[in-house]
């Protein structure tokens, strides 16, 4: 409900107001009735007006009297207090001011209305305004500012502006500090914000206090956010006063490059071509139509892409290629014009690209085996020549090798008709596919289907995906349209076999293969790549700890079937699987603003300073490896910009190393879905707060002091000496000028 508000002091002047209903009755006591015949007649003429002139004199005493009361409340400047003024009450009041900063608080859907800005340079008008009003108010004001960025850490002391009471002198620096803030590039949404404020006045009893979120309430925030909603509560429950101040228009077409990244986790060799995916995705309602993405490597612009049409609420892929001719780190970014949100538009990836890529083949075979076994043919298909350049370099090894080699040195290992392992060699193995490495069974006549099932099996416990029956013939198809031996399955590693009477299917056949133990085949994880015209698997993988595992149930040689003899889909799916297995490997760090850099370094070789260079002005901070869990490691304890950060160090013998690393925005932040008020208030069930939009707490709108009354009192004041005028000139008797 409004109130007025007045200066106290001055209320004392009230009672002058009935200055003219005292001179009235005074004047009433000095008159004396006498009687005089002659004047009857004009007794009776009064008694016939006494009722319209009683009325103009008591019409003139009001007149009178407000206009004394008027002059009296223009000199106590009276405000009209509406409801956001009530908040500034006199009682003591500590005020606490929770700011979103998330890089989605530059959005600029409204910019097409007039006067509108970004949704955060709202959210500062809304603080000023909120500091302003505290220093016009009395009573024992407090208050604290913080911004959802610098409260994610979840200390007390991350208020940008601390506790203080509200003085000239204390709001005028704080509404400087509110003036030079800037919109974060984090996604920090309100629950860590509002927890840490729920902590602080937990831990007091104190004054009455009203808690601000300035946000622009996202649905992404709101929806399922049960550690918020509690927070909210226990404010709520502590007795604070909850204002939501929304700062956001309408979701505004938005388009963000939600990934970019090698295609399928391939590895990146010197001089071989890189494939590359950039996911766009559209946010808005309507199908964005060509879209272009400027395409940059290590800084120098190459060809773009061009996205004929992405639809709404969808994302599309698209892939391109990059050719390194040196090994060390490298970076590639794309961008997309201009559009609501800025921050969102640009992705870096950073990748380190070597010389040669090591690959490890364990042969089954004797020493003295022919060399045209299963070791060759998986070689010569990771490594065809200088004709096609892989950048792979498989290295053939027997068993006893898993146990003396560092298996964290090679891409994948490729185990071909081993007979048997023994422990050493698979903890080893089991140790590097937990861990992201990937892992590549052949079967063929050396296998043994129980000891595949005792010791790499083991129940589903170990690193073998499926229980083995034993070795089965596929009878050939003596059909008159006979098919082919293979069924192409859904999965990327064999897309390109992928189509109706595939020629390259229909060459190969599949005399002899492992089969699967009745039963198996839908465990858990489990995923066939290929199968048989029969219905049975023949190559499956299944997740183990980080690592991928794939069974191939034949040979790789054409012992039990013809598919390496000539057919090029041998080489080509052969690297696809390699790029498959070792994705685990190649998926590294992909930090999001906020999160710290950590470079692994190698103390035997290493020295322990890193030198990191931060964008966009290329700041160095120095930092001191140390010892960490997992080895040794220099740590940047947080980011704050997106973009390429760098690495220098140098080696013991003197050799500088630098490697590049890629920080990007959260592409989360960048959808704009609002939650709306009726789910808002669905989601804040039983919790008692007030919502507002940010333009009604702008300057431009009645002031949360009060509106000041004294224009309308002396506007009022002068009509009223005006109307005095008239009605005195009117109640009073005129005799009438001779002539007129």
């Amino acid at each position: 409900m409004p109130t007025f508000d007045f200066q106290p002091l001055l209320w004392w002047g009230l009672p002058f107001a009935a200055a003219p209903v005292v001179i009235h009755l005074i004047n009433l006591l000095r008159h004396r009735r006498v009687k005089f015949a002659a004047l009857e007649f004009l007794l009776a003429s009064q008694r016939k007006y006494r009722t319209r002139v009683l009325l103009k004199e008591i019409l003139l005493l009001l007149l009178r009297t407000a206009v004394i009361a008027a002059i009296v409340l223009a000199l106590a400047q009276p405000r009209w207090k509406h409801a956001l003024g009530t908040l500034f009450g006199g009682g003591r009041t500590l005020h606490v001011l929770l700011v979103d900063d998330s890089y989605s608080m530059t959005d600029v859907s409204a910019a097409g209305r007039v006067g509108a800005a970004a949704a955060f340079d709202r959210a500062r008008s809304v603080a000023d305004r909120v500091l302003a009003e505290l220093a016009a108010t009395g009573g024992e004001q407090e208050f604290m500012v913080g911004t959802f960025s610098a409260l994610a850490s979840g200390t007390t002391d991350a208020f940008g502006i601390p506790r203080q009471a509200a003085t000239p002198g204390t709001v005028g620096a704080a509404r400087e500090d509110v003036a030079r803030l800037t919109a974060s590039a984090r996604s920090a949404g309100p629950r860590q914000a509002l927890a840490t404020t729920a902590d602080i006045l937990a831990a007091e009893s104190g004054p009455a206090t009203v808690v601000w979120l300035v946000s622009d309430f996202r649905a992404r925030d709101w929806l399922a956010a049960e550690e918020t909603v509690a927070s909210l509560r226990r404010l709520a429950a502590a007795g604070a006063d909850l204002r939501l101040v929304d700062c956001a228009a309408d979701a505004a077409p938005n388009l963000l490059v939600e990934r970019l990244a090698p295609a399928a986790g391939a590895a990146a060799a010197a001089g071989v071509l890189l494939p590359w995916d950039v996911t766009v995705r559209n946010v808005g309602a309507e199908a964005a139509h060509d879209v272009q993405v400027e395409l940059r490597e290590d800084g120098a612009a190459r060809p773009g892409l061009r996205f004929a049409e992405i639809p709404p609420q969808s994302a599309v892929t698209r892939r391109f290629e990059t050719r390194f001719t040196r090994a060390g780190s490298h970076a590639v970014d794309a961008r997309l014009p201009g559009d609501a949100v800025a921050a969102d538009n640009l992705r870096t990836a950073a990748i380190d690209v070597a010389e040669r890529i090591d690959v490890l083949v364990i042969d089954g075979a004797p020493a003295n085996a022919d060399r045209a076994g299963d070791a060759f043919y998986v070689a010569a298909a990771l490594a065809p020549g200088s004709g096609a350049p892989t950048g792979l370099r498989p290295r053939v090894e027997p068993p006893r090798a898993l146990a003396t080699l560092d298996l964290a040195a090679f891409d994948a290992v490729w185990l071909l008709d081993v007979n048997r392992l023994d422990a050493p060699e698979i903890a080893a193995l089991e140790t590097y596919a937990r861990a992201g490495g990937g892992v590549v069974f052949f079967l063929g006549p050396r296998s043994d289907a129980e000891t595949v099932n005792r010791t790499l099996h083991r129940g589903g416990d170990g690193l073998f995906p499926v229980p083995l029956a034993g070795p089965v013939d596929l009878l050939p198809d003596t059909a008159v349209n006979p098919v082919p031996d293979l069924v192409v399955e859904q999965h990327p590693v064999v897309a390109v076999l992928a189509g109706q009477r595939n020629p390259l299917l229909d060459a190969v056949r599949v005399g002899r293969f492992m089969a699967v133990a009745r039963g198996h085949d839908a465990d858990a994880g489990l995923r066939r790549l290929l199968s048989l015209r029969t219905g049975m698997p023949l190559v499956v993988e299944r997740p183990y700890g980080a690592g991928m595992v794939v069974a191939v149930l034949t040979t790789a040689a054409p012992t039990w079937n013809n598919w390496a003899r000539g057919n090029p889909s041998w080489v080509v799916v052969l690297l696809e699987l390699e790029g498959h297995v070792a994705r685990g490997r190649h998926r590294g760090a992909a930090p999001i603003v906020g999160d710290p850099l950590v470079v692994e370094l190698d103390r035997t070789i290493d020295e322990p300073e890193v030198d990191f260079v931060v964008p966009p002005a290329g700041t160095i901070v120095r930092q001191t490896a140390a010892a960490t869990a997992d080895g040794f490691a220099a740590r940047l304890p947080a980011t704050a910009v997106p973009g390429g950060y760098s690495a220098r160090w140098r080696r013991l013998d003197g050799t500088e190393r630098e490697r590049t690393l890629a920080v990007n925005v959260d592409p989360e932040e960048g959808r704009l879905e609002r939650i709306g008020r009726p789910r808002l208030d669905a989601a804040l069930a039983g919790i008692p707060f007030r919502y507002d939009a940010a333009d009604a707490l702008q300057p431009a709108t009645v002031s949360t002091a009060g509106e000041p009354l004294v224009k309308p009192l002396l506007y009022g004041l002068l009509v009223a000496l005006v109307a005095e005028q008239l009605l005195a000139h009117a109640a009073s008797y005129h005799p009438r000028r001779r002539g007129a």
